[in-house]
């Protein structure tokens, strides 16, 4: 599928437009490695869920789960393993962001994350939008399995 970038961002510098766009709450709609065999991998399971908010004054927050992750048997107390399956199925991570108007891509930058790794990392995050979703995709070129992402997210306020 084809997706096309607005036609107002095309001849402007001035970043409101896009800050205007994006504040608010987006929920996920599609979370996907596209495979260089050409099959795709949900990154948080069939049922992906996850949430995305941009505020007027220029922080992002971040939280994605795989829904169908097990649930504990004991939440007062779980295991080793309880805690390692809740994090392999779900990130999180909240910060500043910038808008990029020359390579037409949001770059998250992440001041706490659920990967230590993340924090003060420069997130970019090449977007377009088609009606009132957002639309996250980019090739990877050190991964030797995964050859591209993608992200949709449907704006809900």
């Amino acid at each position: 599928m084809m997706f096309t970038t607005s036609s107002v961002q095309e001849n402007t510098s001035d970043d409101s437009w896009v800050r205007n766009k994006i504040v608010g709450t987006w929920k996920l709609v599609l979370a996907e490695d596209i495979l260089r065999d050409g099959s795709s991998r949900a990154m948080y399971g069939l049922r992906g869920q996850g949430f995305l908010m941009y505020s007027a004054d220029g922080f992002i927050c971040a939280v994605l789960m795989d829904p169908d992750r097990p649930k504990w048997d004991d939440p007062k107390n779980p295991t080793q393993a309880d805690k390692a399956s809740a994090f392999d199925s779900s990130y999180g991570y909240c910060g500043r962001y910038e808008i990029d108007m020359k390579h037409n891509a949001l770059v998250h930058l992440p001041e706490v994350s659920t990967g230590p790794n993340y924090v003060t990392t420069r997130q970019v995050r090449p977007y377009q939008f088609e009606g009132n979703r957002m639309i996250f995709s980019d090739t990877m070129e050190d991964e030797s399995e995964v050859a591209s992402w993608k992200i949709v997210w449907e704006k809900v306020s």
